[in-house]
Parts: structure tokens; sequence; C-alpha cells
């Protein structure tokens, strides 16, 4: 279809080589399928360090952060793209295309299709599978031999390449896959620089194995958590993920949480992190956001994984979007007291922070705040 034209389009330098991006994004695919970078970057006759600084600045189109203009000597966006879109892909006449647009697009498209322009005749085989739930610009492919991820191929705890199947490997939600052997679960060691492992899930069924959101799943028999952790939930029918809570205040919503959430509960219990959350009713728990939890007769500040003894669970609240909050951290209150991060607070210096929400709440009587405004 025809293009936009652009003006102003900079040059290619031998310092800062240009490439349409659907070559950069099959050049990235191969290398994170197996490829060594010098047979990689051979093909677009680029050395490690033109890659680098072209990476730096492709990583970041689009972006508010000004690394890739400088590459490109300050160009519009309409220009960079002008270069970017090389002679496969085109902007449909009179449709707007952003930078973000455009590289999520071919991106998607190269990974599908990598053998295209200067590696259409690589005899690599390269194949993706699916992309990671979580992480951008990550995903899972083969080469017919091993199954990669980030570059790497997919090792247990102690770097030791699994004996996958690549042609039955596949992703079933969150952070779990399979192939026609096992079940793994994506383990990680570390923070800052983390280490990705997989491991098998033991005594999983296949057949029946549901990915319930990134860290919890259930088959016929059992359910699971990430860690490696099989919960022993006498009726695995009802296990489900209870979903967090986002409060989210500039915006005045409330967004339940499945994919990430660390609770889940069946008829028995509720789960905490993969381990039983004592004293817990799954019938009447609920996440009330901002940290806090409860059921009918307790609270819980589950930042801090505390139990919050002597709340009122039955009138135990966080100030929600839309409600004046109080100025403390991770507040929340009930008839008999409020607290910051779980703990119970000296009503006489708190009264001022709570005055907005008790005087936006007049259906609320009889509070500690209430007793409070009597004895002044």
């Amino acid at each position: 279809m025809p293009r936009k034209r652009a003006t102003a389009v900079p040059a290619p330098t031998e310092s800062r080589p240009v490439i349409p991006y659907d070559v950069y994004a099959a050049a990235r695919f191969f290398l994170g399928t197996g490829r060594s970078q010098e047979e990689v970057l051979a093909r677009i006759d680029m050395t490690p360090a033109q890659w680098a600084a072209l990476t730096k600045a492709y990583e970041w189109l689009g972006s508010s952060v000004p690394i890739y203009r400088d590459y490109f000597d300050g160009a519009s966006d309409e220009a960079i793209m002008a270069m970017l879109l090389g002679p496969r892909w085109a902007i449909p006449e009179g449709q707007e295309l952003t930078l973000d647009g455009l590289t999520y697009h071919v991106e998607r498209a190269a990974w599908k299709k990598p053998h295209i322009g200067p590696y259409a005749d690589a005899p690599w085989e390269a194949h993706f599978i699916a992309a990671h739930p979580d992480m951008t610009r990550c995903y899972y492919s083969h080469d017919g031999e091993r199954v990669y991820f980030l570059g790497q191929a997919l090792a247990d705890r102690d770097g030791k390449p699994l004996d996958m199947d690549p042609a039955s490997f596949q992703w079933l939600g969150g952070r779990w896959v399979a192939d026609t052997r096992h079940v793994y679960g994506q383990g990680q060691l570390g923070a800052a620089r983390p280490q990705y492992y997989w491991y098998v899930v033991d005594g999983a069924d296949r057949a029946s194995f549901e990915a319930l959101n990134l860290r919890y799943a259930r088959d016929a028999h059992h359910a699971y958590y990430i860690t490696g952790k099989t919960i022993r939930s006498k009726q695995t029918s009802s296990f489900e993920i209870v979903p967090e809570l986002r409060l989210n205040y500039r915006d005045v919503t409330q967004d339940p949480l499945v994919k990430v959430s660390v609770f889940a509960r069946d008829l028995d219990y509720v789960y905490f992190y993969g381990a039983r959350l004592r004293g817990a009713d799954p019938a009447t728990f609920r996440i009330l956001g901002g940290g806090y939890s409860r059921d009918a007769t307790q609270a819980w500040y589950h930042d801090a994984k505390r139990l919050i003894e002597g709340a009122d669970a039955a009138t135990f609240r966080v100030p929600v979007p839309g409600e004046p909050s109080p100025r403390m951290r991770d507040c929340a209150t009930d008839r008999l007291r409020c607290y910051s991060e779980g703990k119970p607070q000296d009503p006489a210096a708190s009264f001022d922070d709570w005055r907005p929400f008790f005087e936006f709440r007049t259906e609320l009587k009889d509070w500690w705040w209430h007793e409070e405004a009597r004895n002044r």
C-alpha cells in the first residue's frame, strides 16, 4: 500500500547504521533462538559495537527517553518511521501510526516470520512459541532441538539444559509451560539480576493441568504454587484465585488483579503465597486494597503478613477512590480505632487526619472518631 512520505530524513553513518525495523527484530529473534552474534551480524554487515549502539537506540523508539532521537540526529518520529519501514512495510493511506505501534506490530510479525531480507536464505531453524505474559518483549522459541528464553536454552536451577520436546512445547498460561512429557514451572533466583530456571512439576497431570495465573495452577488431583509447592487441596475443582484489588485514586477506580494475585482459596482454606493463611474463612475472605484483607471475624495487613489483633472485622474498611484518604501510609479504620501499616494509631493524634473521611461518610455513627470529637 502507498506510504506517507517524510521530509528531513537523516542519512545513516558508519558509526550509526540504520536498518529496517523488521530486519532488526529478525536479528534479535535469531539471537534469542540460539544463533551466535557473529553469524547473525555478518548478514547485516555490522560490528558488535555498531549493533550495541543501534540496539540501545531501537529499544527506546517512541519513548520519552531522548536516546533514540540522538541516534537519528534529532529527526522527527515521522522521518524515523520512514527509515524503519523498509521495503516490506507501509502505512495504509489515511491512517496514523506511531513509533510504538510500528515496533509492536512489526516485531511480532518478525517473530513469526524471521526469514526476511538478509535472513531470507539463512539455514537456521527458528520458531516462535509464545510471548511471556509479564515480561516485555520476551518470548519462548525453539530451533528444533532446544527451547529458548532470553537467548538461553531452558535449564534447571543448576543451569543444566532440560530435555524438552520442542515440537510439542507450549505455554499454558502464567509461568507454566509443558510438552508431551511434563508440566514445567518457571522459577527465579535473585531480583536485581534474576536467574530464571524451569523445573518439572512433580506429579502434575498434563491432561487436566490448568494455569490459573502467574503463580497458581491446578489439575484434577492437586493445586500448585510457582515455587514448586504442591497444595494438597481436597477439592481442586473449587480451587480459585482471590483477586487482589488496586485502588486508583487518580481516576477513582478499583481494579481486580487476577493475573498477579498471591491469594487463592478452596472450600477449606485461603492461601497466601501458596501457604495456608491461618484462621482465614474462605467463604467470607476478601481483599480490601491498600495491603489489607479480612473475613467475617479477622483482618490482616498482608503486606507485612500480619494478623491485626483486636480488629473489628465487621466494620473494618480501607478508604477507597472517591473517599477522602488520611495523610498516612497504608491506612485503614474500623469502629474501634484507625491503623497505619496494620498497626493501631493513637486516636487523638489521628483525629485531624481522619476528619475529612468521617465528615464525608456521615452514615457512620459512634465510631472512635466520633468519641474523640465528643471529648474535645
